[in-house]
């Protein structure tokens, strides 16, 4: 087996990219797979194929048939996945013999389920008081509660300082109430090889497209995070990618959600990350600059280019020796309109609808 050969899932996410380029620029062959048609990643000059892949939320079985072709046909050594297909990788990771970069299902499920996670790991971490919001009572007081689904992303559903009532929101066994924290909030992005922490990046997402999707990264550095983090992921033998939505509160570090997962932390790592992987000593961001997504900054935020920081922001798409991706990502675009219009979603729901996990798929 050649085992040099990383089989990349998520082309559509910009880590992904960020990881393709990254794992090349160290002689690594890269194949990067995906369920969309022209996710961003497929025009990199730095992948030796693209491999398009049935939905997993779709047919979960065939998914996986799938990838176990690809393992024998490429000799793959490693699989790393970046997005919510993670998940489905994770269920079905003792069929393949390679490294995959994943914990069990089991574990991963806890950790993105926002009840559980509350539940199963408040004695590691600072986590805010949680409930399911069948067993939430304070009505009078809901304004001082964040309500989100147990299972969500992107923050698009939340409901936050807001005065609700038992009707507002149905199915209430699938949401959660989250006690408010008022702070400074940032996130952390680490790579786990079986308890050891391997890279590690903290920022805070100045701008965003929408409510929680973060376009723009600022390094932020705080040991105590930092520290709690490799506690965590060394208490409970992590492998993989795990990322955290953090509150800083009056110099407490609140946990308000964990993705087990890639995130945009990603980025900051830039062309260490190959070596998060692969080294045996751990890479942590050292650098001062920020990272940004250009065309959502122009799109969202067009009039903050007036602002030096941001005008020297580093784009996480562009590069001069890698400029198709950059170029084509209007073609993704367009699939992904195309894929909102068809299903009646939003943007952001459509960059996940084939790919999502939430928690009771086939």
């Amino acid at each position: 087996m050649n085992s040099n050969t990383i089989l990349l899932l998520g082309a559509r996410a910009p880590i992904a990219l960020e990881l393709a380029r990254s794992f090349h620029s160290k002689q690594y062959r890269v194949i990067l797979a995906d369920s969309l048609r022209f996710p961003i990643g497929r025009w990199s000059n730095t992948i030796v194929k693209y491999e398009r892949l049935p939905s997993p939320r779709q047919d979960s079985k065939k998914y996986a048939s799938v990838i176990s072709d690809l393992v024998l046909k490429y000799e793959i050594s490693h699989i790393v996945p970046t997005c919510e297909e993670a998940f489905y990788v994770a269920r079905y990771k003792d069929n393949w013999n390679c490294m995959v970069w994943t914990p069990d299902i089991q574990v991963m499920d806890a950790l993105h389920n926002k009840e559980t996670f509350a539940l199963k790991f408040s004695g590691l971490l600072n986590i805010p008081e949680t409930i399911s919001l069948d067993n939430f009572f304070e009505w009078t007081n809901s304004h001082q509660y964040v309500f989100k689904p147990k299972y969500s992303r992107f923050g698009n559903q939340t409901i936050i300082n807001t005065t609700i009532s038992a009707e507002t929101i149905s199915e209430p066994e699938n949401w959660i109430a989250q006690k408010k924290v008022l702070g400074k909030e940032i996130c952390s992005y680490s790579i786990w090889d079986a308890g050891k922490l391997k890279g590690y990046s903290c920022y805070e997402p100045l701008y965003r497209a929408g409510k929680g999707s973060g376009i723009f990264f600022k390094h932020v550095k705080n040991k105590k995070i930092k520290k709690e983090v490799e506690n965590f992921g060394k208490e409970i033998n992590y492998t993989g990618q795990l990322s955290f939505d953090i509150i800083i509160s009056n110099d407490t570090a609140w946990f308000i959600e964990c993705n087990p997962r890639g995130t945009s932390g990603a980025h900051l790592l830039d062309n260490r990350l190959a070596d998060c992987f692969f080294n045996k000593e751990e890479t942590t961001f050292i650098e001062t600059r920020d990272f940004m997504l250009t065309s959502l900054m122009f799109l969202t935020h067009p009039f903050n280019f007036f602002f030096k920081k941001v005008r020297r922001a580093k784009d996480v798409i562009f590069r001069i020796n890698d400029p198709l991706p950059a170029i084509a990502q209007v073609l993704s675009i367009l699939e992904l309109i195309f894929i909102k219009l068809s299903k009646g979603i939003d943007l952001l729901e459509a960059t996940t609808h084939d790919i999502e996990w939430n928690g009771h798929e086939d």
